[in-house]
């Protein structure tokens, strides 16, 4: 099961809208989230196998404190995307000393400001900037993209090319952090949760359009409807 960490002013409205998932609150301060939040989010870690940190924390400094201790200090693999990813910019050495793996799912605006470059280099030369973070990082890095490339710092490397014009949907990344997470927690090494977790989000991604009947409109709860489908596509 899932436990989402949230602001505590919040956690009424999660608690209604996310009927599947357990809810944590956490200290906050309008809206944002604390670094007095790092006990009570340590504490679930306690029986977790995997933490996904990130997606919807926002870029308060206070909350980019936070993300980065819980990074630093997290007993479990975890997958960093979205604000996990930007509170490292400058800081992507930090990881290299987690001793649990580490996943980074960033795209190539996300992997510039994690490297302190900017984008245009990223796009021009995705594989060699991806292989500096993951050594850097000691990490394995999902480079989002058309082709999405999945490095880990010892240099092996995986290319998906499956992309589907889905997947350009804002949140789908999000989910992508899900699958990966998920199959971190089923005891996958990073490299092959990262890899599969790809592929899964790939093909749910085609499958939605399939069910939907075009690319246009679809959400990203779509693809979170075709991923069990997709393992066995």
């Amino acid at each position: 099961y899932v436990t989402a960490c949230v602001p505590e002013s919040l956690r009424g409205i999660l608690d209604v809208q996310l009927m599947e998932v357990m809810t944590r609150g956490l200290p906050d301060e309008q809206g944002s989230l604390t670094s007095d939040g790092l006990s009570g989010a340590m504490e679930p870690l306690k029986r977790a196998d995997a933490m996904a940190l990130g997606p919807g924390l926002g870029r308060d400094p206070r909350s980019v404190q936070l993300a980065r201790e819980l990074a630093r200090h997290s007993p479990v693999a975890t997958v960093l995307d979205a604000d996990g990813l930007n509170a490292h910019a400058g800081f992507l050495a930090e990881l290299a000393f987690r001793d649990a793996p580490t996943v980074l799912t960033p795209h190539a605006g996300e992997l510039a400001r994690l490297l302190e470059t900017d984008s245009g280099q990223v796009q021009r030369e995705r594989l060699s900037h991806a292989r500096d973070a993951a050594e850097q990082a000691g990490a394995v890095v999902v480079l989002k993209g058309d082709d999405t490339l999945i490095v880990e710092p010892a240099g092996r490397v995986a290319v998906s090319r499956g992309a589907s014009p889905a997947l350009a949907t804002a949140g789908t990344g999000d989910v992508l952090t899900g699958a990966i997470a998920a199959l971190l927690a089923q005891g996958m090494d990073a490299f092959t949760a990262a890899a599969a977790g790809v592929q899964l989000h790939a093909q749910a991604g085609r499958n939605a359009v399939r069910i939907q009947g075009a690319p246009e409109g679809l959400i990203a709860t779509d693809v979170i409807a075709a991923l069990p489908g997709a393992r066995g596509s």
